[in-house]
């Protein structure tokens, strides 16, 4: 899509009162795209994105490395990265998002990506959210990386960041 399409999205989902909004979209860094993420995380949503799919090399992708965002990485059924998965600093947690079993138009279809694991990051934030309404954005990412289970080297690396998230 445009950067256009993607701001007029953005506002829209502002407009009706979330306080999650998942993006699963990721290009290079964008000052528009980065303006309208500021404006949402002033106002208390919990924005969560997809790391990409462009792999171990890849640069860092955006809105996932933006700082008022929840990047999440790709695992596999071994806990194991997900090979295409994005990586770097900027990780905040990771959840399953190899061979999924999604919903397509006519029946099922499985796929894989950080968008599914993002998805799930994003239910798990709206749990968190049900169960207490004042938590910050801020105050949120850190229940989620606090919560999370180690994978990889220990403690907070590249891959998995704080580790695979856990709704427990």
């Amino acid at each position: 899509t445009t950067t256009a399409n993607i701001l007029k999205g953005i506002d829209w989902a502002v407009g009706q009162g979330p306080r999650v909004i998942n993006m699963t979209f990721a290009g290079p860094k964008d000052p528009s795209l980065a303006r309208a993420i500021k404006l949402a995380y002033d106002r208390g949503i919990v924005l969560v994105a997809a790391a990409g799919n462009a792999g171990a090399k890849s640069p860092p992708l955006y809105p996932a490395a933006d700082p008022n965002v929840i990047a999440v990485s790709a695992t596999n059924a071994d806990d194991k990265v997900f090979a295409l998965s994005n990586r770097g600093r900027h990780i905040a947690v990771a959840a399953p998002g190899a061979q999924i079993l999604v919903a397509i138009p006519d029946g099922y279809e499985v796929s894989s990506g950080t968008s599914y694991s993002a998805a799930e990051v994003s239910g798990v934030a709206a749990l968190l959210l049900q169960r207490d309404p004042a938590l910050s954005p801020d105050k949120l990412r850190h229940l989620l990386q606090a919560t999370a289970k180690d994978l990889g080297p220990k403690g907070r690396d590249n891959e998995f960041g704080a580790g695979l998230v856990d709704a427990y």
